[in-house]
């Protein structure tokens, strides 16, 4: 383990001793956010899941009714009522904090409208094209709900990679490493202990030497 950074002081030792602990206890709480994203996803996921079955089913029956609708009463009525339809989707995004991530969600307003509402009558057009009307505006419908949920999704299994990441760089790398400074820096410190206590004994048995000489001198 390179020392090159690291004073191998006592004040370091206590110092990556409050780093290890410090990282220990983060790399707690991070597995707890991880479970608790995990647990988030998965509803998230089975939600997002049954709501796209549902799309796939309404978006089959949109086609099926607009096929119809043209066999029946021909191409050209089908466009000239899808102009005469058009509008602008009433739409409203806002945003919701989970975890600290910002989901989105969509409201939605008249979606599903009534002939009258699309500006045709009931004995202006055929029922045809009011069916594969409602079968679309329904297919949007269900595609605006699935949409924020979908990206929302994304978000969170995002969150969750990034999550893992750090954890990993926390147990991997970090941790050993302040680890092994944290037993480089004993290792030299047990080291100057065993050196200092090795070196006052000779002080003293110098001192004990030079006192009995003396000693024996003055006896002499």
């Amino acid at each position: 383990m390179s020392m090159d950074n690291v004073a191998p002081t006592r004040m370091q030792l206590l110092a990556h001793k409050a780093q290890i602990k410090f990282a220990a206890d983060g790399v707690q709480l991070l597995e707890g956010k991880r479970e608790a994203l995990l647990k988030e996803l998965i509803e998230r996921a089975k939600e997002l899941r049954n709501l796209r079955n549902q799309l796939h089913k309404m978006g089959r029956a949109a086609v099926a009714t607009m096929a119809i609708a043209r066999a029946v009463r021909g191409t050209a009525e089908v466009r000239s009522s899808g102009v005469a339809a058009r509008r602008e989707l009433q739409l409203d995004v806002r945003t919701e904090k989970v975890w600290g991530l910002s989901l989105g969600a969509i409201d939605r307003h008249n979606i599903v409208r009534s002939a009258r509402d699309r500006g045709t009558g009931l004995l202006d057009v055929s029922s045809q094209i009011v069916e594969a009307s409602d079968s679309s505006e329904r297919m949007v419908e269900q595609l605006l709900v699935c949409a924020p949920k979908e990206s929302n999704l994304l978000i969170v299994g995002e969150e969750v990679r990034k999550v893992s990441r750090r954890i990993n760089a926390l147990n991997e790398y970090l941790l050993p490493k302040l680890r092994g400074e944290m037993r480089t820096i004993a290792r030299v410190l047990d080291e100057r202990e065993r050196e200092e206590t090795f070196r006052l004994k000779r002080i003293k048995k110098k001192k004990a030497d030079a006192k009995a000489a003396e000693a024996a001198g003055g006896a002499a």
